[in-house]
């Protein structure tokens, strides 16, 4: 054995170069994990360990195929004029009443969460839609940015997918059944009050624009069909699982976007596939695939296993806010789905005297609150991409009161679990 050192100092020693490489270099996300995976799999005495690394490499695959298709839908309805279109439809429809407008895009926003059950990919589809709405009811780029994170991640925390609770689920061995009621009882709250947020608190800054003529509804029902397609197949797989083969997530976003073809010219549609596969969107499927390597390899070294063992050791009332804070900051980098894996799967064993499916929801909950902190951000940056402003430092300040609320029920359910259950269980 030449180094092999213990995985405490292994995960010390990540945390370090990791520093060195992205916020002292600038090193780019996706390089750096993959140094740091090397790094550490040299110092636990494994060597260049090139078959972890290449099955880690392919740890997100589904997650990378969604973001690209999400991406994909997003810009054929922005191509088309489907989104712009649908925007105008809504606008009008509710007379520019701002609750209302907020309310009808973020539905689509929050739906795709729902199905997809990640908060980007439901940013990249349907927060095309939300866009030319709120600008049209005055709404800057970085408010508008803030709110669809919001909504979607709300949607991401929704029955009946919610990728950080399944995987959540899975780690305890807990059948993914009856959980409609505890994460809905996380996700309804995070989104009223996101309306009511973005409504009253953080509303409009800019005048409403009023220089549209009268919209043709009829254009503004057929810019949603794609969307309204999608959701059908959506909802024909869940109520005949044994009647319809379930396409998978990505496939149907394809299959949506797809539906726009006719109204999208061959310079439009080359655009769009370029778009779909660039910038943002692979930015953040290459950090993907860098977490997977580095997750494979802190496993083989043990430091997965000594974080479990240390999130298992902390007691009440410590335990609290070491999820709290714990979860978001190594969840940054990490992604929310891999340190509800990660941590949340260790801290659920920590209250195995209460009702799993409650601990699983508030987990899943608080280890969402990841999609807005640096650097992977997933929500946060999606939606400044979608827009095409804002950063992300404004989407969290303009996010707060939302995430505060989310933060607060998850806390409560954890605590008072015994006597939630068989009330939202």
């Amino acid at each position: 054995m030449i180094f092999g050192m213990h995985p405490s100092i292994l995960f010390g020693v990540a945390i370090v170069v990791f520093l060195a490489l992205h916020v002292a270099m600038k090193w780019s996300l996706p390089l750096s994990f993959i140094v740091v995976a090397v790094v550490i799999g040299v110092l636990g005495d494994f060597g260049i360990p090139f078959r972890h690394l290449m099955e880690g490499g392919f740890g997100f695959i589904n997650l990378i195929l969604a973001l690209f298709a999400g991406a994909f839908f997003g810009h054929m309805m922005r191509q088309s004029g489907a989104a712009e279109a649908a925007a105008a439809g809504f606008v009008q429809a509710v007379n520019g009443n701002v609750f209302l407008v907020l309310t009808l895009i973020g539905i689509p926003i929050f739906v795709v969460g729902m199905f997809v059950g990640l908060s980007g990919v439901a940013v990249l589809s349907a927060g095309v839609f939300a866009v030319p709405a709120m600008r049209r009811i005055g709404f800057d780029d970085a408010t508008t940015a803030s709110f669809i994170a919001v909504i979607a991640t709300a949607g991401m925390i929704a029955p009946p997918m919610n990728v950080p609770a399944m995987l959540l689920a899975d780690g305890v061995n807990m059948p993914w059944t009856n959980v409609t009621g505890a994460l809905l009882s996380l996700a309804l709250p995070m989104a009223i009050s996101g309306l009511a947020w973005f409504t009253w608190y953080y509303g409009p800054s800019q005048p409403a624009q009023t220089s549209h003529g009268k919209v043709d509804m009829s254009k503004a029902i057929g810019g949603l069909m794609p969307f309204l397609l999608m959701v059908a197949i959506w909802l024909s797989v869940r109520l005949f699982p044994t009647v319809i083969a379930d396409p998978a997530s990505p496939l149907i976003l394809v299959i949506g976007g797809l539906v726009a073809m006719p109204f999208v010219s061959r310079a439009k549609f080359r655009e769009a596939i370029v778009a779909s596969f660039t910038g943002t969107p692979l930015i953040l499927a290459a950090a993907l695939v860098a977490i997977g390597i580095f997750v494979q390899i802190m496993t083989l070294t043990g430091v997965r296993g000594w974080l479990v063992i240390s999130t298992m050791s902390l007691g009440v009332p410590w335990i609290y806010p070491g999820l709290v804070i714990g979860m978001p900051i190594i969840g940054g980098p990490l992604t929310s789905m891999v340190v509800a894996d990660v941590l949340g799967v260790p801290a659920a064993f920590s209250f195995i005297g209460q009702d799993m499916i409650i601990n699983v929801a508030a987990l899943s909950g608080i280890s969402a609150l990841s999609e807005f902190v640096p650097p992977t951000s997933i929500a946060a940056a999606l939606s400044c991409y979608v827009v095409g402003g804002g950063s992300i430092g404004q989407v969290f300040k303009r996010a707060w009161g939302p995430l505060l609320v989310l933060i607060i029920i998850a806390l409560l359910m954890l605590i008072f679990a015994s006597k939630l259950t068989g009330i939202i269980t």
